[in-house]
Order: C-alpha cells, then structure tokens, then sequence
C-alpha cells in the first residue's frame, strides 16, 4: 500500500507543483456528460473522442485492477495583463507532454509500482481526475481551476493498481466557485462556451494539433497557436498575471 504522504513529497522533488491522489471509481454521466457532448457533435473532427468513451469515463477499464490515480500538477507562466493574441501561452514552453512524461516516469520509479502514465494521448478524464484529487474545480469554461495557479496549469497521471493510504477529497465544483460569474463565456467571441464546450466554436480547435480551416463567421482574435481568452477573462486567474504589455 502506498504511503500518500510520501507519494505527495516525491511528486514535488521529481518536479511536479502539486499532486493529489483519487479513487479510481468510474465518473458518472451527470459529472461528466461525455456521451450527450458526442452526440450534440460538439467534438467536432476529433474523433479521437469516440474511441474508447466509456475508458475515459472509467479508469479501471485504462488499467484493469485499478485502485488509485495519482493526479499532478505543472504550472507554466500565464501571459502579461492584458496581453491578447498570437501563440497562447501553454505553448510558449518546451513540450509538456515530453516534461511531464519524464517527470511521470521519474516518480513511478521512485515509488516502484506499475501503471499506466498519463498526459493528454492516454484516453482519461484528466481535468476531472485532478478535482477529484483535490487539486481545484471546474471553471464555467470547462478548465481546472486550482488555488494557487488559477488555470495555467498542465496534468498528468498515474493510474495504478496499488492502493493507498489516504485519498484527497473532490473540493467544491463549478456551482459554488464561479456563481453567477460568466466573464469566459462572456470573452469567447465565437460563443464557444454558451452552454456545453462547442470545440468547433473554439479558436485552438483551429489551430492546434491538426490544424484546419476556420470559418469566416468565426473570430481568431489574433491567435496563431491555442487562445487564452477564457482564461484571461477568468477572475481566479487575475492576480497571477503579470503587469501591462508594453
């Protein structure tokens, strides 16, 4: 059994910013509303979403056995106050997922176990995970929003087998931390997050990954590579920009 302490401190000296550590129970669909988002078509031409829907829904069918995810957090530096457009900023760093698969890979050694390691090509609900680690909420524009880094945050984990000694606990969701406040929803000027996260209303849907054509009716607002507009507009995140764009 793992001591999650010592899971916690080792996270911190491989180089992770926090780490929390979940259950590995299945998400239902009113938390996370993964097969009425596909069906609406809000997934757009990422059909890597259909493909083992009920695996990100369950991680004990990522990793038979399952009993903990270890959840952890690397924060990046978030723009300058007021700064908008061009490359969005997760983007202005050396290659996350390369970083933090090291880092993963670092502390399952360190911790000797066996598990699946997690950072965006691995079909799980990191975002979701991470809450229920206790590492933040879910904002009304679909982010991690955690105390101490607001959004500027990238995940990972570790689903393994071995249980542990204690599991943090889910802190509050998006009804008690972002109330009436729709000041992202508010900034998206293609009205990507009106109701459910429309991807194909979404500036980085267009521009990352594989990119594509965007509409004429859609608005970049100058972004080349991802778009922070959510997350600058996002009031947990104020006081961690930095001072006005020169």
């Amino acid at each position: 059994m793992l001591d999650s302490s010592e899971v916690k401190q080792v996270a911190l000296a491989v180089g992770f910013d926090d780490c929390g550590i979940a259950r590995a129970d299945a998400l239902g669909e009113e938390e996370f509303p993964l097969d009425h988002w596909l069906s609406e078509g809000h997934h757009g031409e990422l059909h890597y979403m259909e493909r083992n829907a009920a695996m990100r829904r369950d991680p004990r069918l990522l990793l038979p056995g399952a009993k903990s995810v270890i959840c952890v957090v690397s924060a990046y530096p978030p723009p300058s106050r007021g700064e908008c457009g061009g490359i969005a900023a997760y983007a202005r760093q050396r290659d996350y997922h390369t970083a933090i698969k090291s880092m993963l890979r670092s502390l399952q050694q360190r911790l000797g176990i066996e598990g699946k390691l997690c950072c965006d090509t691995v079909p799980i609900s990191d975002k979701l995970w991470a809450s229920h680690a206790g590492l933040g909420w879910i904002g009304r524009h679909s982010l991690l929003i955690t105390p101490r880094w607001g959004t500027w945050v990238n995940l990972g984990e570790i689903v393994t087998t071995e249980q542990c000694t204690a599991y943090s606990q889910a802190t509050a969701q998006r009804a008690a931390h972002c109330g009436s406040c729709h000041r992202c929803v508010d900034a998206c000027p293609n009205h990507a997050l009106d109701s459910l996260f429309d991807a194909t209303r979404c500036t980085a849907y267009y521009t990352t990954h594989h990119p594509r054509p965007m509409p004429t009716t859609l608005n970049p607002s100058g972004y080349t590579l991802g778009c922070d507009l959510c997350q600058l507009a996002c009031p947990h995140n104020q006081k961690y920009l930095t001072g006005d764009k020169q």
